[in-house]
């Protein structure tokens, strides 16, 4: 059984929607899908009707075999030439990690995750970990195992104490080459970041949230959950919160965060981290 979230469900999975809108769920076919109404003109799919499709979803989840294992002798897997991992790292079963990849002191790092080459994760970091979503089931909290993965590009730089959530069913968590992840930063399932990002200082991003490339957040910057900075360029404030999307280039600053400029040129209190 596979487990997809509703964009990327393929033929042979299961998948649910809470809504009632076709435009939706139209790109379905040759899949299960758990939903509260029916939808006419859906391509062989199963459509299974209950009052609450997302907690059957977050049931389904807890019977799926855990793939996400650690040997007290060592886990498998995959270690590229010319590496330094401390002793003290904890590495799942299949990781892949490239050529002259540095893991400092304490860090796990789950299962399903890639380490593109080049790329430096320091002390203290949590990577793959397993998100914090759930809904009741009358008095009591149904959890959603997360099954995805993560995806760190070439030349990333991974400060202390950083957490990146696994991506939720078949998604991945995905960290283009050349970010910049000083310490503190908390990542949540299935964001998206752009190449030569640069993240300062604890930092969140809700869960399926994107950063275009050559963004710019500054210290205590929050993105929220589902939101999308689809413009490249973006620099957001210290302190500052991302609650809809952004579209237009430009320095962000409040909560919510509103444009008060352009950022092209100079900008006075963060480094160039463009070319």
């Amino acid at each position: 059984m596979i487990l997809s979230t509703l964009p990327n469900t393929m033929p042979g999975m299961v998948t649910y929607y809470v809504g009632n809108n076709h435009e939706h769920v139209k790109h379905l076919k040759d899949c299960k899908l758990y939903c509260k109404h029916e939808f006419s003109e859906l391509v062989n799919v199963e459509q299974v009707i209950v009052e609450d499709p997302q907690l059957e979803f977050y049931k389904l989840s807890h019977e799926v075999e855990n793939n996400y294992k650690f040997h007290p002798n060592g886990s498998i897997y995959k270690l590229g030439n010319n590496c330094t991992i401390h002793p003290s790292t904890i590495i799942g079963e299949g990781v892949i990690i490239g050529n002259n990849v540095t893991i400092g002191p304490n860090t796990t790092i789950y299962s399903k995750t890639i380490i593109g080459d080049g790329t430096r994760i320091d002390s203290n970091c949590s990577i793959g970990t397993e998100g914090m979503m759930w809904v009741w089931d009358n008095g009591t909290k149904v959890f959603l195992r997360q099954l995805g993965g993560v995806v760190i590009g070439q030349n990333c730089v991974i400060g202390s104490n950083c957490a990146i959530v696994r991506g939720s069913a078949n998604e991945l968590t995905v960290i283009e080459d050349g970010v910049n992840m000083a310490p503190g930063t908390n990542i949540g399932h299935g964001t998206f970041i752009g190449t030569q990002t640069h993240l300062a200082n604890n930092v969140s991003t809700g869960g399926s949230s994107y950063i275009a490339p050559y963004g710019f957040v500054g210290s205590g910057g929050i993105i929220s959950a589902g939101v999308s900075i689809t413009a490249e360029d973006v620099v957001l404030g210290a302190g500052s919160v991302i609650t809809k999307s952004i579209d237009v280039s430009g320095v962000y600053v409040g909560a919510p965060a509103r444009r008060i400029k352009s950022s092209n040129g100079k900008l006075k209190g963060i480094p160039k981290w463009r070319k």
